[in-house]
């Protein structure tokens, strides 16, 4: 095959092969098609489409044999071509992110030589299937939602806290995954609406059964214009699938994908159901951002149908109108920090309804504005809005991004602050009270260990004093009072959600001073909790899965696992231990030999054999009998139905991590 003339077509397969390649490549990452990617992936996208098609054109007018010389001198004239083109690249400020520029070297180096080479030529119909199979995957992703394909798994995890085991099923692949994160829960009757963070609306039937659990998606959607104020700036809608490519060279300067619906509430009245959202709005003319209340009014009754044809108002929006040019601008990385919209939303008696705005960042630090300082503007700020009139005024300032709210039965109404580093609070609203921010903070600066904005640090001289401040941030969402008769001796106590530490904090409040904080390791960033009428607990989190609480009330191993043996131990992967040693795979292990636990005792180090069901059993119950001298303070279970149970419990193979501490369905 040595000198020979390749056909054109055979080299053209190749070469378009290489193409599709690169082509498929921001798609397959973003899960977007071309017209909706980043205007800086899109320019990344031209200058490696325009680097490898140079390199193909020069080969096609230049080597015109196939030899493995030709090869060798098309691989270099390919790669002076490539670093041309990255030059002119850095020249124009265009970056070629990792996930790109390693495929196109790769494809340079492997597809121009080899089109011309013997080798290449022998495999050329191996070519002409790669680019019918490029072009067939290009078709289906065109054609395939592929945020339906999500399969929809339910799963029970057990969990011990204060006084009741309490049961999670957790329903993962029920809700299509939004385009971004955000959104919030509520009761329309007695189904749950949810809303999400993009915008679409399910109800939720969740009967106490379970067995009838069921979405429904609406026809309407919440108005956030997002897919406009994405074009305005040139970057996507759609989240990135990895929070490291947030910040890849070749992420936009905006992150618009924070554009959002932060939360929904609904109001009954009559036979008919006021549905109110709060969200961002882009004003095109203007060329600004607000966060926006809107309502949309449907009959209880047919709410379902009549939601498709109801219109939705304007309740309120927040002044000013914020641009992300000029110098009033907030600087820094990213203009535009629509995660600190605040947006939470309680009713309150009257036809009020109580909104939180955060500052968007304009904090003073990064901005000329202090927004929650400054009377005229509306962020950093809780809205009091009468919904008769639509009359608005500021009800407290100070904040800095409150993503919770919620009215007691004593009519108290308790709020959630999103904090810098540490900082995050727990604050009892008093109307006209001034909390501070960001004169005052418990927190610090992103990576530095004071707050520049306040002179005594660690102070919260002469503003309003929270009730509760978490350092370390928590990252505090939601908050909810428990009004439960499934858990009476919760009654009246608060639940926060975290995002950070993934967990849920039960705390009791004594005279307005938390007395106890329970976290409750959920394994979930929490979002959006809704305590549901008949006291169940549902919680809305960032892995779009939707998880209901309840007490447990059936004894199985899991249950039993949870209240006996889960304060000391854990089923996760054999080494991830706690007072005791991890318990993943006991059954059939060496006694005394759980890798990297050193805390055994000397009597358990010199026992000999492995742990089967029979020694498990004599162990579990009663510890101290069948090793005399072991540290373990545990009485034992003294019911063998019970022991045998966690037996059976134990032998499961897949760890807790995977399984949410039951074999689930």
């Amino acid at each position: 095959m040595s000198n020979a003339h390749p056909p054109l077509w055979q080299r053209l397969a190749w070469y378009t092969c290489g193409a599709l390649i690169l082509l498929l490549l921001p798609v397959v990452k973003y899960a977007e098609l071309w017209g909706t990617l980043p205007r800086p992936q899109k320019m990344a996208l031209v200058v490696a489409l325009g680097a490898f098609g140079t390199a193909c054109l020069l080969s096609l007018c230049v080597d015109r044999l196939a030899s493995w010389r030709a090869a060798g001198k098309a691989l270099v004239r390919s790669f002076a071509v490539l670093s041309l083109f990255l030059i002119a690249a850095a020249a124009l400020s265009i970056s070629l992110p990792r996930f790109m520029l390693i495929p196109l070297v790769a494809i340079i180096a492997v597809v121009v030589p080899f089109a011309i080479s013997p080798l290449g030529l022998r495999r050329a119909p191996l070519a002409a299937v790669a680019v019918l199979a490029g072009v067939a995957g290009v078709y289906a992703f065109g054609h395939v939602d592929v945020s339906t394909q999500a399969e929809r798994i339910t799963r029970e995890a057990y969990f011990s806290t204060a006084f009741y085991p309490v049961r999670a099923t957790i329903r993962e692949g029920w809700i299509p995954e939004p385009a971004t994160r955000g959104g919030g829960l509520t009761m329309v009757g007695d189904r749950v609406l949810l809303g999400t963070g993009d915008g679409h609306l399910y109800l939720i039937d969740a009967p106490a059964a379970g067995a009838d659990f069921k979405v429904t998606e609406l026809a309407a959607q919440v108005p956030a214009n997002r897919e406009e104020f994405a074009k305005a700036f040139g970057g996507s809608a759609r989240q990135p699938k990895r929070s490291v490519d947030w910040r890849e060279g070749g992420a936009p300067r905006v992150q618009t994908w924070r554009f959002r619906v932060a939360d929904v509430v609904a109001a009954i009245e009559g036979d008919q159901v006021h549905l109110f959202a709060s969200h961002h709005y882009w004003n095109a003319k203007d060329e600004c951002f607000v966060a926006r209340v809107s309502e949309l009014t449907a009959p209880l009754a047919s709410f379902e149908r009549s939601v498709a044809q109801a219109q939705w108002s304007t309740v309120f929006e927040t002044t000013p109108c914020v641009s992300l040019e000029g110098p009033d601008r907030k600087r820094g990385k990213n203009p535009f920090r629509g995660e600190e919209i605040g947006g939470a939303m309680a009713l309150l008696e009257g036809n009020k309804l109580l909104l939180t705005v955060g500052d968007s960042g304009f904090s003073g630090l990064e901005s000329n504005q202090v927004f929650a300082q400054d009377p005229a503007a509306d962020f950093g700020k809780t809205i009091l809005i009468d919904l008769a009139t639509r009359e608005h005024r500021v009800f407290t300032l100070g904040h800095r991004n409150p993503q919770g709210i919620t009215r007691s039965r004593d009519g108290r109404v308790w709020l959630t602050e999103h904090g810098e580093q540490g900082g995050d609070e727990l604050n009892l609203l008093q109307e006209q009270a001034n909390y501070g921010w960001p004169r005052v903070t418990y927190g610090t600066e992103y990576g530095s260990t004071i707050w520049p904005l306040t002179q005594n640090q660690g102070q919260h001289a002469g503003y309003h004093q929270p009730t509760m401040a978490w350092v370390p941030s928590i990252g505090a969402s939601d908050i909810a009072v428990l009004n439960s008769k499934l858990f009476p001796v919760w009654q009246d106590n608060l639940l926060v959600g975290s995002l950070a530490t993934r967990s849920l904090y039960r705390l009791v409040v004594v005279d307005d001073r938390v007395v106890v904080q329970e976290p409750i390791a959920l394994g979930k960033r929490v979002r959006d909790i809704l305590s549901m009428p008949d006291g169940r607990i549902m919680i809305w989190s960032d892995d779009w899965a939707l998880t209901l609480l309840e007490p447990a009330t059936q004894q199985n191993g899991a249950t039993l696992f949870a209240t006996q043996c889960q304060g000391c131990h854990t089923i996760k992967d054999g080494m991830s231990h706690r007072i005791g040693p991890d318990l993943f795979a006991v059954v059939g292990r060496s006694v005394g030999d759980a890798k990297g636990f050193d805390e055994y005792s000397a009597a358990m180090k010199a026992r000999n054999g492995t742990w089967d069901a029979a020694t498990l059993d004599k162990f579990l119950q009663q510890p101290a009998a069948a090793v005399p001298g072991t540290s373990m303070a545990f009485p034992g279970v003294s019911d063998a139905a019970h022991r045998q149970a966690i037996i059976e419990y134990l032998q499961v193979s897949e760890p807790i991590d995977k399984r949410g501490l039951t074999r689930g369905d």
